[in-house]
């Protein structure tokens, strides 16, 4: 478990460009998993890869904090994590998986393309000052 403040901050740095003080929260971790949200990859006992459930809706459940740390990369670990979470949402029941992504990562969106993933539509951050 110790991994995953390093994780959360890697995943947040990705995306933001910034990464918040991840405190160690073993009990948080743990939690989430023994309910089936957060998921780790494992190849041969050694995490290399997560995800998140999250946003469940009534029909709709979302993938979330996809990562897998620099030096996993490009083996297909998130790829299979993503697969394999997407999979177990549709076993439960959900009739669609969403995922929010940076369409400027073709990395990324690559990876969900190839798993079945397709755009519907572009978001916009605004902020007033």
């Amino acid at each position: 478990m110790s991994f995953l403040p390093y994780w959360i901050e890697g995943f947040a740095f990705d995306c933001f460009g910034t990464a918040p003080c991840v405190k160690p929260d073993p009990e948080l971790y743990l939690y989430q998993i023994k309910k089936r949200k957060l998921f780790i990859l494992e190849d041969n006992e050694i995490p290399v890869s997560m995800a998140v459930m999250n946003r469940e809706m009534r029909t709709v459940c979302g993938v979330g904090q996809v990562y897998t740390p620099p030096y996993f990369r490009g083996k297909g670990y998130a790829t299979s994590c993503v697969a394999g979470v997407s999979r177990l949402i549709l076993e439960r029941g959900f009739t669609k998986c969403v995922l929010y992504t940076d369409l400027a990562n073709p990395i990324s969106n690559n990876i969900y393309q190839k798993i079945g993933y397709k755009p519907i539509v572009d978001s916009l951050e605004i902020k007033f000052e």
